[in-house]
């Protein structure tokens, strides 16, 4: 619970900094004050209700007005490049609110290198935050291999599920039945009646 807390605070605290350096995106998140949105990737879950100056708090308890799916590959390319996270991205709720969130979230330019300077230097946080970019794609590009690789497993070497091409195959050859069978009702039927 206090790494959770902690976490959302960090988190918090980000995004509030890349807020305070763009007035666009607080003048379109102050229209929804009051307005709570959270952000699932199992199992991390992050809630945040939008302040009064366009910036975000930590969210009263209750049902938020939008609920917003991201995948959990996404996330280490997300606080390096936001636009690679919103493309698995699923919502639900309010349409206004997830709306006007995603356009924010998607167009915030995250200054890594900027934050990391102060405590480093400029050269290093440049090192250190290519190094980073480099390994959250390579993890991303791992993740996508092993879901491909389960996903080939599960349906191919280990059939427990039926994949789209024996589906479609099925449905054909249903089709092909059902007309043969309608084709013999009509030969039956005109035989009867002659």
């Amino acid at each position: 619970m206090i790494i959770d807390q902690f976490a959302s605070s960090a988190a918090i605290a980000a995004i509030n900094r890349m807020l305070a350096r763009a007035q666009w995106a607080r003048d379109k998140l102050t229209p929804f004050a009051g307005r709570s949105a959270r952000f699932d990737a199992a199992p991390f879950t992050l809630t945040l209700q939008v302040t009064d100056g366009g910036m975000f708090a930590a969210a009263d308890p209750g049902e938020p007005a939008v609920i917003i799916g991201v995948a959990l590959s996404s996330l280490p390319l997300a606080m390096l490049d936001p636009q690679a996270a919103m493309k698995d991205v699923r919502l639900s709720g309010d349409a206004e609110f997830a709306q006007a969130l995603a356009f924010v979230l998607q167009n915030l330019r995250p200054e890594p290198e900027e934050e990391l300077s102060r405590f480093i230097g400029d050269a290093a946080a440049q090192r250190l935050v290519a190094v980073l970019r480099a390994g959250a794609s390579q993890w991303k590009q791992m993740a996508d291999n092993m879901l491909d690789s389960t996903a080939h497993y599960v349906v191919t070497e280990n059939p427990m599920v039926v994949g789209r091409d024996d589906i479609e195959v099925f449905s054909q050859d249903v089709n092909r039945l059902r007309d043969a069978v309608a084709r013999a009702e009509k030969r039956i039927a005109l035989l009867a009646s002659v």
